[in-house]
């Protein structure tokens, strides 16, 4: 069970897996969850067990170490700055396995990374994801012959805890990790590297599409969801 807590101005994620609890604290101004977002979001309760849990655990373990300088800020850069630095706290385990498969690239260094290489690495150690180099915006059509791998159009689809939102817009598109739905769907949270918060709440359209018109993502638009048909 994974459960995402807005108590005033800090974001508490508790896991529930493995057979134990660990509860994540982050500061909501400083790591991804302005409180004027999205005014009044309940508590957001999902099903993160089992190897979904893992990928958010690694998504939320990453985001905790994102900043939009190379100094954390007291508070985060609001959306005038991407995500893309991480600190010395950042996970040893995804630094060795970038270090491994890509090593040098510029994609996973500590200042310029990216928001494609934050999915890899989300899913490194769980299920490495059949990709070689795409691009954010070429993520949605690799996908599409992809076995074990199911596209859901954002529009009339609801996605899983663990799935991959793939965005068009800009000149490479995005792509980050789905961390949960509000109960009544109001509502999605994602975990990302490179965007205006590591982690962020956006609300969602009657037609289940996702709202961007927050300013930051204004030219962005979430074409659909990746979800990963053999992870329990």
């Amino acid at each position: 069970m994974l459960k995402f807590l807005l108590l005033g101005g800090m974001v508490l994620v508790v896991f529930g897996m493995f057979g134990t609890s660990m509860t994540v604290a982050m500061d909501a101004q400083a790591q991804g969850v302005p409180q004027t977002a999205y005014p009044g979001l309940p508590t957001i309760d999902t099903s993160g067990s089992g190897k979904r849990g893992e990928v958010m655990q690694w998504a939320l373990k990453m985001a905790a170490h994102l900043h939009c300088t190379p100094a954390r800020l007291p508070t985060d850069c609001q959306g005038s700055g991407a995500d893309h630095y991480y600190d010395a706290g950042f996970p040893p385990e995804i630094i060795a396995w970038a270090n491994a498969h890509c090593p040098g690239c510029a994609s996973w260094q500590p200042d310029t990374f990216q928001c494609v290489v934050f999915v890899i690495a989300a899913y490194a150690y769980v299920q490495p994801l059949p990709v070689q180099g795409q691009n954010a915006n070429q993520y949605w059509e690799h996908f599409a012959s992809e076995p074990g791998w199911q596209r859901l159009p954002a529009r009339g689809n609801l996605p899983q805890p663990g799935d991959i939102m793939a965005w068009n817009g800009g000149a490479y598109g995005h792509v980050s990790i789905v961390l949960g739905v509000a109960p009544h769907h109001t509502a999605i949270t994602f975990a990302q590297a490179n965007g205006e918060f590591p982690v962020q709440t956006l609300p969602l359209n009657p037609d289940g599409s996702v709202n961007t018109q927050n300013g930051y993502w204004n030219a962005f638009e979430v074409v659909g969801y990746l979800h990963p048909l053999t992870l329990s």
